[in-house]
């Protein structure tokens, strides 16, 4: 195994032998005569160096132009940065400090004092670089567990709605076109609207959210769900029922886990209310309606359009995007007709219809 490395960066050569001595038993070398020079050495040797000694007066690049180069490239907290002078007045070492240096060492040196001083902060920094690694590690494994279980629980659930739809003429495609649907729209309502905060991690729970949209419907009779013709205000009210029952039924199974039990629940109950309040089962309006479930929405309405139904014909991409943008099927956020558009293409290749 490589010995870690220290860089001494000094113009003075007397200098960078004597710290060169104290550490060379246990560290490679590096030295440089001026921050240039020390800065490109410290770039190209950043994951292997475990201190620097940097002098303040030096010619090209001063010790404090080093410090804030070192600061832009957040190498600051990654290495520990050790201030020689001979000037250690007490404007400089707060100046220094400032810059996020961990020590200011005095000339002439007592390398003696130096190692200890050193060594000390060397392996607290080592330990740091390790808990940082290891916390990330544990995020990504993290993050890769709640994709899984996400994906695990939407398809479970998923299996549950096609079930339901097996009840109808309908087919079991509905609820995999809805998710993949909803994805697409979904991504390209990111990218247009960052201040919402839609990450990956959060897209996919939501696409995955969205195959419980008609969980509900397992209380509606097979017979209202399978009629051709217009249904009847008695009929309609068992439909708008449907929604909170979908709630009820997540509300008591256990371990589904955060933030897709939030938004399969959002989307569940809020998925057929409209922009402008004229939907159901509650009338919400504008953002009262989550946002999740605005999504999910209009990607179910526009995956009912492009599909065939017994009370309907599939229509085409095109038509069922200017009926959507038309207001035909409700009233949706304007935003969202936007991305809708915008992601037509897209659409049109990986949607069925």
């Amino acid at each position: 195994m490589s010995k870690k490395k220290v860089i001494v960066i000094d113009d003075v050569e007397l200098n960078r032998v004597i710290l060169g001595e104290a550490f060379k038993s246990e560290y490679e070398v590096l030295e440089a005569e001026n921050g240039s020079i020390g800065l490109k050495k410290i770039k190209e040797n950043q994951d292997d160096i475990a201190a620097v000694f940097l002098d303040i007066i030096m010619p090209e690049m001063d010790g404090f132009g080093v410090l804030q180069e070192l600061n832009i490239n957040s190498l600051i907290q990654k290495i520990p940065v050790f201030l020689i002078t001979t000037d250690a007045t007490s404007n400089v070492i707060e100046r220094a400090y400032d810059y996020g240096a961990v020590d200011v060492i005095p000339k002439p040196f007592n390398t003696m004092i130096i190692k200890r001083r050193v060594q000390n902060m060397i392996e607290f920094f080592e330990a740091k670089r390790q808990r940082d690694s290891d916390v990330v590690q544990i995020d990504q494994i993290l993050q890769m567990q709640r994709e899984d279980l996400n994906h695990a629980v939407g398809s479970l659930i998923g299996h549950i709605c096609e079930a339901v739809e097996s009840r109808t003429v309908e087919d079991t495609e509905h609820n995999r076109s809805v998710r993949q649907i909803t994805k697409i729209l979904t991504e390209q309502f990111a990218l247009d609207h960052p201040e919402y905060g839609l990450k990956g991690d959060i897209i996919a729970a939501i696409a995955n959210a969205s195959v419980l949209h008609d969980l509900g419907k397992i209380f509606v009779n097979e017979a209202i769900l399978t009629k051709p013709q217009k249904l009847t205000n008695d009929e309609m009210e068992i439909i708008k029922a449907a929604p909170k029952s979908g709630v009820k039924i997540l509300s008591e199974v256990q371990g589904i886990p955060e933030p897709f039990f939030t938004f399969a629940k959002e989307i569940c109950r809020s998925h057929m209310e409209r922009f402008d309040g004229n939907g159901y089962p509650e009338g919400l309006k504008e953002n009262q309606i989550p946002i999740s479930a605005q999504l999910a929405g209009a990607a179910e309405a526009y995956e009912v359009l492009i599909s065939k139904r017994v009370y309907k014909k599939a229509y085409s991409h095109e038509d069922a995007i200017k009926m959507i943008e038309s207001g035909e099927c409700g009233a949706f956020n304007p935003e969202i007709v936007s991305s809708l558009k915008k992601a037509a293409d897209n659409l049109k290749k990986n949607a069925r219809g």
